[in-house]
């Protein structure tokens, strides 16, 4: 079942089936900070203010309440995430 995407800047997606969060925010151009892709970093955190997310592996980055790594997790329902200024790629 997929599932609603909303970014707090007002904009909102369906990511495909599959896909982790990372790589549905990359194929909306939404690009924001990473390293590993694979939940060992944690450089990717943003904040979930809404729904669920699930983790084929759990991360062994230390992940704080509230926050999600995208590059490792994939939408359990509809959710709604803050990306920080401090984890958006410029220019």
């Amino acid at each position: 079942m997929t599932h609603i995407v909303k970014v707090m800047d007002g904009f909102s997606f369906m990511p495909r089936e599959g896909q982790t969060l990372l790589e549905a925010l990359e194929s909306e151009r939404v690009e924001i900070d990473y390293q590993c892709r694979q939940g060992f970093c944690g450089a990717c955190q943003v904040e979930l203010l809404a729904g669920e997310v699930e983790y084929e592996q759990e991360p062994v980055a230390f992940v704080p309440p509230g926050r999600i790594l995208p590059c490792c997790c994939r939408t359990r329902s509809d959710i709604t995430i803050e990306i920080p200024e401090s984890q958006r790629k410029t220019g």
